[in-house]
């Protein structure tokens, strides 16, 4: 989630970024690796890459982002998902996730019967993790929580943090399963609901 700095003003996560520009993840990536990045100037602050606002409006501006170009022959009607509001409905099946079902309903329905191919525990805590840090820029790895086997120890420890990111985690988890094309800054705009919630159901 975008934050503000007194020095660099409004920064970006790489997925903003690349949900503004077109660019991929891998993309920015591979460029922040570089001595010089040619395709966004970036922010580093420890661990993690911000992309100035700025920086990224000029780009806009300047020549429309990365280029897309449509390879072959269209076998169906090319559309805009937002104007059928299918992409709509789908945000709101997510926003229905919040503190007092992630743990008692999701989370059983995603280890028990989703029908997940993954590592079901180990998926659940990199979504945990990645959102959470996308959220708050706090990493729970470098809080002390190591690994997936750290799932319990947080919950009983640190629950203010533990029902946002299982919260978040179980939208990624139920977009996944239904092949849902969502983005992170999606997963994190609808309410979390109380936290710790009040009321499991």
């Amino acid at each position: 989630m975008s934050m503000f700095h007194p020095k660099f003003g409004v920064l970006l996560t790489s997925r903003e970024a690349c949900d503004l520009t077109g660019f991929t993840l891998n993309q920015l990536r591979n460029d922040r690796q570089k001595e010089k990045p040619v395709l966004l100037p970036f922010v580093r602050q420890g661990g993690s890459s911000w992309y100035r606002k700025d920086d990224v409006d000029a780009l806009l501006e300047a020549n429309g982002g990365a280029d897309w170009e449509y390879v072959g022959d269209a076998k169906a009607p090319l559309r805009n998902e937002l104007a059928t509001g299918e992409h709509k409905a789908i945000l709101d099946k997510l926003a229905e996730v919040t503190s007092a079902n992630a743990w008692s309903k999701w989370y059983g329905w995603f280890v028990e019967s989703s029908g997940w191919k993954g590592d079901v525990y180990k998926d659940v805590w990199s979504w945990m993790v990645d959102l959470y840090k996308a959220h708050s820029g706090e990493d729970l790895v470098e809080l002390g929580y190591v690994s997936h086997l750290s799932f319990g120890k947080l919950r009983l420890e640190d629950p203010a943090r533990f029902w946002v990111a299982i919260t978040f985690a179980m939208r990624r988890a139920v977009a996944e399963v239904n092949g849902w094309d969502v983005s992170d800054q999606e997963i994190l705009l609808a309410p979390v609901g109380d936290v710790p919630p009040l009321k499991l159901g």
